[in-house]
């Protein structure tokens, strides 16, 4: 997954109830350019649905989405 593509970025949001996963999510992207690659790993399946809500909302474009057991990580490129 990583050797694809250059994180700019990373962002552990496991064991946060929501909102607050999402909430980080988009300070961690306000701090990125445009193009620049975040990594968030979360544990609350219910990031699942907000982070592509969220990607799609603002342009935002998921490289990559991969679940081992309880860990959920993902590749959200800044629109």
């Amino acid at each position: 997954m990583t050797d694809e593509v250059a994180i700019k970025d990373e962002l552990d949001v496991r064991g946060l109830n929501c909102p607050m996963p999402i909430l980080k999510t988009k300070a961690a992207f306000a701090h990125l350019d445009s193009g620049d690659v975040l990594k968030v790993v979360a544990s609350n399946i219910e990031y699942v649905r907000e982070i592509h809500a969220f990607s799609k909302q603002m342009g935002h474009r998921i490289v990559d989405e991969q679940t081992d057991d309880d860990t959920l990580t993902f590749l959200v490129r800044k629109a």
